[in-house]
């Protein structure tokens, strides 16, 4: 069951609508009819290597529709809780140029080399041991130590790669230095996607296709949960959690969502 009336939805994007560049069976045709009974959407990726509108294209691209300003990325949690807290620090990232622009919008320094005030690592395809020297060199001066995700895989169109997680345990064995994860399924994370929808945590259920990172990020803020079976977790594996850690609801794909809130009771708040 959901918290009371739904007024939001956020979406995971790999593994839940899509697959690669190909829409999942099913999904845009959902996603149309939710919007046409008056939910707001939000998508949110941990994927940190492309900016919002180029997610919200690829979304388009793939028959889901989708604006620039309705995506929400771990780049873009990542840079606000920096310029909030550190609007002065140099900041050394390890990761793809979109997550490079996100921070140098808000006004930030970003350095290629220590010294550092922080270290950010997220998705790079481009991942050296220079990068990761770099990194780990700032972080033993003294650099406080940011990660956009800890995912162990991403869902592709034939099967998965390897996630951002790969290289912040890289760093992290290297220094013996826990990072401070802002993407899914952090509470910086969840507060962001639900703020963008401006309503409050009851009236949003946040819709994904893993356990620890989309149905976690929902429960930490506060938010009913529904994970569909199209990406990384199994039902096995969610009979398997505890309680706490189970979602709301368990679909095979985000086309039965809407039934699921109809038997819920919960249409959308007006």
């Amino acid at each position: 069951m959901t918290n009371g009336p739904v007024r939001g939805l956020v979406f995971d994007i790999d593994g839940c609508v899509v697959r690669g560049t190909r829409p999942i069976a099913g999904a845009p045709e959902a996603l149309a009819e939710l919007r046409a009974r008056g939910y707001g959407i939000r998508f949110f990726t941990n994927d940190s290597a492309k900016t919002q509108a180029e997610t919200a294209q690829r979304l388009t691209t793939a028959g889901i529709s989708a604006a620039p300003e309705e995506v929400l990325t771990a780049a873009s949690v990542a840079a606000d809780y920096v310029s909030e807290r550190s609007p002065r620090a140099r900041v050394l990232v390890v990761g793809a140029p979109p997550l490079r622009a996100a921070l140098e919008a808000r006004g930030l320094s970003v350095v290629d080399a220590p010294p550092a005030d922080v270290v950010v690592v997220g998705r790079d395809v481009d991942f050296t041991y220079a990068k990761l020297d770099a990194a780990c060199r700032a972080i033993w001066g003294g650099a406080t130590f940011l990660a956009t995700n800890l995912d162990r895989r991403m869902p592709v169109s034939d099967g998965f790669v390897p996630g951002t997680g790969s290289l912040v345990k890289a760093v992290a064995w290297a220094t013996d230095h826990r990072p401070l994860v802002l993407g899914k399924p952090s509470r910086w994370a969840g507060r962001a996607a639900v703020a963008s929808l401006g309503v409050p945590p009851r009236a949003v259920v946040v819709v994904g296709d893993t356990l620890l990172q989309d149905v976690r990020m929902g429960k930490l803020a506060g938010t009913s949960t529904v994970l569909v079976l199209t990406g990384s977790s199994t039902r096995a594996e969610v009979e398997a959690a505890t309680p706490h850690a189970r979602p709301d609801a368990v679909l095979p794909d985000v086309s039965a969502l809407g039934a699921w809130l109809e038997q819920a009771a919960m249409p959308a708040g007006r």
